[in-house]
């Protein structure tokens, strides 16, 4: 079962929200509970037992860094980071399969630990309020990361509002729409430009490229705006994860608008403990490239990954020289097209299946022919295919504050206006995405295998 899917979307999702308003409030964190090891069980069964100790291991880690003090309490600490790490290397670069979103759960989980070593978070005490936590259904799939210290309180007693039920039914319906209008609509253009063996022209490997680099944003932020949106139905606030990440101008730019939860994890509990921007130059570009390295082996044991770690890592410390600079002065179309091509190129690696492919695929991009396009053009690039790529490039700016201009500027006839072409909005989606689903175009959400 996944968040696309109509079992979730009209069985699941609509008995757990039922089930989830008529219970009283102090009995709503035990619901969520089980409605999440449900939902883990239909989705992942042989993996659940992964979740179950993980979720038990980290309440008694927590409760053991907590209780100590001084260096005992840098033990515990040491023990649980290590016992995360480890549990997390083993699933997913030793065992055959790993289990649904272990990646997600235990960087929650190491966070929640080094939180509590340092004070900030109090150790959970209640051990059924940390397993709801841990394995809070929204999220479990392909996160956002949350950290602890927000989302525990929220689930001692949950009692969201009518604004977040509505305001979470529209950021449902927006991420459904992007996953299955979009990414969906894009997903046979890349497979077909990767999955290509030999012969791949360089007018093929350029749409396929721009089209997975859509399709990825799309699937992605698809997939959080559902989580966002399910959580705040349940009266919990997950964390943001992109910001039109598309529209930066520069490689840090990108990265503190592109899977900010992931990004700002690395920050805290790896750059700044390094020594963040604090020591020397040398120091700064050095932490960035070990950091980007261990951010690409997180997705993957290939060596795709971590050249594509590395790729981000070297473009980083690169802005942090003389060539930053002059960047910066640069116009800003200039330094647009050159995070698109960094980022676009990056993405050759991460989608590449291994590094022979991803060797083909860059020599096809520069290769200067159009040999076998026509085909391309005539059967795989539709009408419909075109259009959700025309879609996703303007849907990918920030046109919320334009229209929130717009509101502002017309006063209540405004809001009159956008109430009413948000509800049209809302039912249109829905209407589109459930019919793509009863299609059974079926691609399964990118970042779900990590």
């Amino acid at each position: 079962m996944i968040p696309d899917s109509p079992l979730f979307l009209y069985g699941f999702l609509p008995a757990a929200l039922a089930l989830f308003y008529v219970s009283p409030a102090g009995l709503r964190c035990g619901v969520l509970l089980a409605e999440s090891l449900a939902y883990f069980f239909l989705a992942d069964a042989t993996g659940l037992p992964a979740l179950v100790g993980a979720t038990l291991g980290n309440y008694l880690l927590g409760r053991l860094v907590g209780g100590a003090a001084g260096p005992a309490r840098r033990r515990w600490l040491a023990v649980g980071v290590a016992a995360n790490v480890a549990l997390l290397a083993w699933y997913k670069y030793a065992a055959s399969t790993a289990p649904l979103g272990v990646s997600f759960f235990t960087f929650s989980a190491i966070a929640y630990l080094v939180d509590v070593g340092r004070g900030r978070v109090a150790a959970e005490a209640n051990g059924w309020r940390f397993a709801a936590a841990m394995a809070f259904f929204p999220k479990i799939t392909a996160g956002p990361i949350a950290r602890f210290g927000p989302l525990l309180p929220e689930l001692a007693a949950p009692r969201p509002r009518l604004e977040d039920f509505r305001e979470g039914g529209w950021r449902l319906a927006v991420g459904l729409a992007k996953k299955t209008l979009v990414a969906g609509a894009l997903a046979p253009v890349a497979d077909h430009a990767f999955g290509r063996a030999a012969g791949l022209d360089m007018a093929t490997a350029w749409l396929g490229l721009v089209c997975y680099t859509a399709q990825i944003y799309y699937d992605f932020s698809g997939y959080t705006d559902m989580a966002v949106g399910i959580g705040r139905m349940f009266g919990a606030r997950l964390p943001e994860n992109f910001d039109h990440p598309y529209i930066a101008a520069s490689v840090r730019e990108f990265w503190r608008r592109w899977h900010m939860s992931l990004s700002t994890w690395f920050r805290d509990y790896l750059y700044i403990p390094l020594g963040g921007g604090r020591v020397a130059p040398w120091r700064v570009q050095a932490n960035l490239v070990v950091v980007f390295a261990l951010c690409g082996v997180w997705h993957g044991a290939t060596l795709n990954f971590l050249v594509w770690g590395l790729w981000h890592g070297l473009f980083l410390s690169l802005e942090r020289t003389r060539l930053g600079a002059l960047l910066d002065r640069a116009p800003t179309a200039l330094r647009h097209g050159y995070l698109l091509a960094a980022v676009m190129l990056g993405w050759v690696l991460f989608r590449a299946s291994d590094f022979a492919v991803s060797g083909a695929y860059f020599k096809a991009l520069f290769s200067f022919s159009a040999e076998g396009f026509d085909y391309v053009w005539m059967v795989v690039a539709t009408r419909q295919r075109l259009a959700a790529l025309a879609a996703a490039v303007v849907f990918a700016m920030p046109l919320g504050e334009l229209w929130a201009g717009f509101c502002r500027r017309f006063g209540r006839a405004g809001g009159a206006v956008a109430a009413w072409g948000r509800l049209a909005a809302l039912a249109g989606l829905l209407a589109a995405s459930a019919m793509a689903v009863a299609a059974g175009d079926y691609a399964p959400f990118i970042y779900a295998r990590f």
